[in-house]
């Protein structure tokens, strides 16, 4: 298979058997090592029967230049978040966003007091 073609894998094991494994096991190397930095795992916990843990999955995407030439692959190791039931699963959900008005104020001072961004 050419590395060129536009269907992009689904699963690990037909990524391993593309000619291009080597590039997509790299992009995962590279996303496993960015989790592990953030901290992202923790110790393996023990559940109830009854508790059902979120699901995963990887999703994988080359990334394109302008004349639609491969310059990276990305792999994404994704929670299955739809799986879990309001008041079941959680309780609460927060996004943290920051307001327009905010954001301008907190670039006005980074100019006036000379901060690098």
């Amino acid at each position: 298979m050419n590395e060129n073609d536009d269907n992009e894998p689904k699963s690990i094991d037909e990524r391993r058997r593309r000619n291009d494994w080597p590039k997509w096991n790299e992009a995962i190397q590279v996303e496993v090592k960015s989790l592990e930095k953030r901290n992202v795992f923790g110790p393996i916990v023990h559940t109830p029967k009854s508790v059902k843990p979120v699901g995963f999955k990887w999703v994988f995407v080359r990334k394109r230049n302008e004349k639609n030439e491969i310059v990276r692959y990305k792999a994404r190791l994704v929670a299955q978040g739809f799986s879990q039931m309001p008041g079941i699963d959680y309780d609460e959900t927060y996004s943290p966003v920051v307001d327009a008005t905010t954001l301008r104020f907190l670039i006005g001072m980074s100019v006036f007091e000379r901060l690098q961004m």
